[in-house]
């Protein structure tokens, strides 16, 4: 028991500053890569499964790889977590943020949910035997919840540059914006020598500042470009 504890710790402190490191950004999570990463985890699982059937795996083994993964989950998301909360931090005050039911408080309901969900999964507070699975379990989930409470599901404008989900966009690599429709705005920025860009809702009452922000920012750009 004490060995499995040991490492779980080990894995998840590695875990953490992989996380904090941010290797893995959403934007780079395309449906194909999800596609592998689920058919990798799928079939290591089944092979785990597989070698615990024929006994090649003991209980022991197999319960000490389960807690590992568990606690490579939390450490990952944690680590994520505290970078996006001190990247929110950095970037300074909010300018500008579509705000809705479904933006603002739709994600953290379903965060605390999680979190919730894990605090019951570690058997903390039931009276089940608490486990070194169970409480890495739990932990995973409430990892996962800390972590979506520091996204939005939309764009934040802030002093510092524009967060979209993970990724922070500073105000110098933002090239260009307009608009489709009214309500509408396409943002274009460069992001690792490429250029790309995304769109985001506007209410009509609010165009104006956005407009006012933007304005100011791509002329503050040229300034500092020309002296």
């Amino acid at each position: 028991m004490i060995w499995i504890i040991i490492s779980a710790i080990i894995s998840g402190l590695a875990s953490v500053w992989l996380g904090y490191k941010r290797l893995i950004y959403l934007y780079q999570v395309t449906g194909r890569r999800f596609l592998i990463a689920s058919l990798l985890a799928l079939s290591l699982y089944s092979l785990l499964l597989f070698l615990f059937k024929i006994e090649v795996l003991s209980e022991a083994v197999a319960g000490a790889i389960i807690t590992n993964v568990y606690a490579s989950i939390f450490g990952f998301f944690t680590g994520s977590a505290f970078n996006q909360f001190q990247y929110r931090k950095e970037n300074g005050p909010v300018l500008y943020c579509y705000r809705s039911f479904i933006s603002e408080h739709l994600p953290v309901i379903i965060a605390l949910s999680l979190i919730l969900f894990g605090v019951y999964r570690s058997a903390v507070f039931t009276d089940l035997i608490v486990t070194p699975i169970r409480v890495s379990s739990g932990l995973s989930l409430l990892s996962v919840g800390l972590w979506g409470i520091t996204l939005r599901l939309v764009p934040e404008f802030r002093a510092n540059g524009i967060i979209l989900l993970d990724l922070i966009i500073d105000w110098d690599s933002v090239l260009s914006y307009r608009w489709f429709g009214e309500e509408v705005i396409e943002i274009e920025y460069t992001q690792n020598d490429a250029i790309r860009h995304f769109k985001t809702l506007v209410p009509m009452d609010e165009r104006s500042e956005i407009e006012s922000l933007l304005s100011k920012k791509m002329r503050e750009k040229m300034e500092k470009e020309d002296s």
